[in-house]
Parts: structure tokens; C-alpha cells; sequence
């Protein structure tokens, strides 16, 4: 699944796997064996250098369940986003609390499109 999710954002791109393989210093072989399936279990530290190749995150490559890309390019943080960061930091939110909110979200989302 993983490979699947690579060589489309791949595509998505206009990268061919020479072209990735080198943004991402990894052999091309490599490459071709993740797409393929014929390697299913890369390492994080490959995923963080294809992840950044391809402008996305580690959790868009392994996200299980999801085989529509709603982006394949960071998103732009916006002034509003910043305030909206900045006050929950002023009205005492932890990153811990951010992170456990964002986990709940996905969870959330998860059920109702399973439900």
C-alpha cells in the first residue's frame, strides 16, 4: 500500500523514480521494489527522505484505509492559522493536548467513514 501511495504522489508530481531516487538519495532499485510491493516494510528513516522528496508527510504515505490524496503538497500556514495556534497557546494549550485533540480527530473521522 505504501508503494501504491508513493508512485501515485509520484506521478502526481512528474517524478520519474530516477528523479525521486536522487531528491530522496536512495537507490533507484530501492524505489522501484517499494512501488512494486516487493518491499513492504521501509524503514522511517526512508520514509522521512521520500516524504520530503514528494513535499507530503510520513503519515500521507502510511496512512492505512485511505486511497484518495486530498494534497500532495505541504499545506500553506495561513496568518489566520497562526492566531488560531497562538491563542490556544494563550489559553494554556500543551502540545501534548494538541497532539491528543488531532489524535481524536482522526479517530472521529476514521468511524464516520466506517460507519
Amino acid at each position: 500500500m505504501v508503494g501504491k501511495k508513493i508512485k501515485t504522489l509520484r506521478l502526481k508530481k512528474g517524478y520519474s523514480i530516477t528523479r525521486l531516487a536522487e531528491k530522496a538519495h536512495i537507490s533507484k532499485s530501492y524505489l522501484s521494489h517499494l512501488e512494486k510491493g516487493l518491499n513492504n516494510n521501509p524503514s522511517l528513516q526512508m520514509l522521512e527522505k521520500i516524504a520530503v522528496s514528494l513535499n507530503t508527510t510520513i503519515d500521507e504515505l502510511i496512512e492505512a484505509g485511505s486511497s484518495n490524496y486530498i494534497s500532495s503538497v505541504k499545506p500553506i500556514i495561513t496568518r489566520d492559522w497562526l492566531c488560531l495556534i497562538e491563542q490556544a497557546i494563550k489559553d494554556g494549550m500543551t502540545k501534548e493536548e494538541f497532539i491528543e485533540f488531532q489524535c481524536y480527530l482522526k479517530f472521529k473521522k476514521t468511524n464516520e467513514l466506517t460507519n
